[in-house]
């Protein structure tokens, strides 16, 4: 038995022919899909979400409420760029926003 040292050497990558007779065959034609294109966005202009109005039968628990002052709140500061020091005005205008909508 012969041992070697170092690294094996590499296989050849050659296709092996086979013996077989070789059949006519068509070429088969691949159709790329056309790539899609990149839209580059501006600056999106943010509008304040559409608060949701209860119906008159149901009133929403204090956790749907406090979740629609926060995104008004959100919305509210985004369209202000999330400038820090308002952020206790975003909040009550939201506030008074969710109950004008919510009590006419």
């Amino acid at each position: 038995m012969e041992v070697t040292t170092g690294t094996p050497e590499k296989r050849s990558r050659a296709k092996v022919k086979s013996a077989a007779p070789a059949q006519e065959t068509k070429p088969t034609i691949t159709v790329k899909k056309p790539r899609a294109k990149r839209v580059k966005v501006a600056a999106a202009t943010v509008t304040t979400a559409p608060l949701a109005t209860p119906s008159p039968t149901q009133q929403p628990s204090v956790d749907e409420i406090r979740g629609m002052i926060a995104t008004a709140a959100y919305y509210l500061a985004a369209e202000r760029h999330f400038s820090p020091g308002r952020e206790l005005d975003d909040w009550l205008e939201a506030e008074r926003r969710v109950k004008a909508s919510m009590y006419g």
